[in-house]
């Protein structure tokens, strides 16, 4: 019976992140600024689940795009100030991304920074925002880069 648990306990761990359940304390979708209107917002961020990253329309007026700088998480975990920092990949140095949820969709976005001999910390407070409440053209982006999400 032992023998059976370690076999199970060693395939549970080598199962690849992105298949592993990734424990956010936020919910799937597109986050953008909190003074920002869902219909109209070209840029935010997105978490599907196990990626984390932007998608957004650039160029002077929003025109062009779109991009998507998505990347698994290998790993969270809990720091000070109730925030979860997210891991990508094995890299694990001075800078960090951490997200804190503050209620029904609505979020406080943490990137702290090395510069020079300090951290950087700048915060943005994000909400969510329904699929169907975006624009076709937003909608289109989902699609695109994090179909998951896109619930009609």
């Amino acid at each position: 019976m032992r023998v059976w648990i370690l076999a199970l306990a060693a395939i549970a761990s080598s199962v690849p992140a992105a298949a592993q359940t990734i424990s956010m304390p936020i919910g799937k979708g597109l986050w953008t600024n909190d003074n920002q209107k869902c219909a109209t917002v070209r840029y935010g961020y997105v978490f599907d689940g196990t990626r984390w990253g932007s998608l957004y329309y650039y160029g002077p007026t929003g025109n062009l795009g779109p991009a998507a700088e998505l990347r698994p998480i290998t790993q969270t975990r809990t720091v000070e100030g109730g925030f979860t920092q997210m891991q990508f990949g094995d890299y694990d140095g001075a800078g960090y991304f951490r997200v804190k949820s503050q209620g029904a969709d609505r979020a406080l976005y943490r990137v702290g920074s090395p510069f020079r001999e300090e951290i950087q910390v700048s915060d943005e407070p994000l909400i969510r925002c329904d699929f169907k409440t975006l624009s076709p053209k937003m909608q289109a982006a989902i699609r695109r880069h994090a179909p998951g999400l896109a619930v009609r």
